[in-house]
């Protein structure tokens, strides 16, 4: 396993941020500890002063704009809509839930997924 130098994590942290992988991924690509990697993305957002609920508002802003197309189910396209995950989790919603809580559930499971480094 590759150890870098203090000096190199925080170019590190940058590439895993821009580079749109789960950390395990990351970690595995560059050959690096996966506690390492965690412990240095807490120390930058710990330096720019991020509480939970900050990164939280940061997921949000985050959301990309979604594309609506018809589907070949006419009555599961009545009842349900569903939303994928970057990390392929399918969640299933009733059309006309609310579309704060389905906002704020998705930031949850992001940062419980970020979290527990999946």
């Amino acid at each position: 396993m590759r150890r870098p130098n203090p000096d190199e994590w925080p170019k590190l942290v940058e590439e895993f941020e821009a580079s749109g992988l789960q950390q395990k991924e990351f970690v595995a690509k560059h050959d690096l500890s996966l506690g390492t990697l965690q412990y240095w993305l807490y120390k930058k957002r710990k330096k720019r002063g991020l509480r939970a609920s900050d990164l939280a508002a940061e997921s949000v802003a985050a959301f990309l704009p979604l594309e609506v197309v018809a589907s070949p189910a006419p009555q599961a396209r009545e009842s349900f809509f569903e939303v994928a995950t970057v990390g392929g989790l399918v969640l299933r919603f009733p059309v006309g839930a609310d579309a704060a809580y389905v906002a704020r559930l998705l930031v949850t499971l992001a940062s419980t997924s970020t979290a527990a480094g999946t």
